[in-house]
């Protein structure tokens, strides 16, 4: 069941990632956490410390601050051109980590653009059910689930991943993800 859970927001979130690629958007026509995740090898660029100042590499001591300054002044003189550019987020970009935690859940959020707050309702049911199957697991319970509780699981885990469709649809049906 936690599988199933895991498994299926994993490929909603992606598909909601895809769709908004397909779109033909530029960085700029989004909201900013999109734009944001799509720029991630520009922001592994500017925190490349080994990225030095030619300017002033002979005249002055190799000045951590300067190089510093030197990166940010030239990401923002350059910010406008990644704002023009094709949006394209990496789908990869959703990571379960080792467990889909509520907090796991709210960090993909974030990550393409989402509130943080949509699965509110579900996260003592999502945290209860990744204990539950981390005590089996790890042979911490060892007696599996009753009948009766693999139904209110059942119940539980289709109710959230029904809110998950609908609140993705939403998003996508009304260009929620536009800025």
């Amino acid at each position: 069941m936690y599988s199933h859970l895991e498994g299926y927001i994993k490929i909603c979130l992606q598909t909601y990632v895809q769709y908004i690629n397909s779109q033909g958007l530029t960085r700029k026509d989004v909201n900013t956490g999109l734009m944001v995740a799509s720029m991630h090898k520009e922001f592994i660029a500017y925190e490349n410390l080994d990225r030095k100042c030619e300017i002033f590499r002979k005249e002055l001591p190799d000045d951590a601050r300067l190089h510093r300054l030197y990166r940010r002044v030239d990401f923002m003189e350059k910010v406008e051109d990644f704002k023009e550019q094709e949006l394209n987020i990496d789908d990869q970009i959703i990571d379960t980590e080792s467990n889909l935690w509520y907090i796991v859940l709210q960090k993909n959020l974030y990550k393409v653009g989402l509130p943080i707050d949509l699965f509110d309702d579900c996260q003592s049911h999502i945290d209860a059910l990744v204990n539950r199957r981390n005590s089996i697991a790890h042979g911490n319970f060892r007696s599996g689930v009753t009948a009766e509780e693999f139904s209110n699981w059942e119940t539980k885990v289709s109710e959230i991943l029904s809110a998950v469709t609908r609140l993705l649809y939403d998003y996508a049906n009304n260009e929620k993800y536009l800025a």
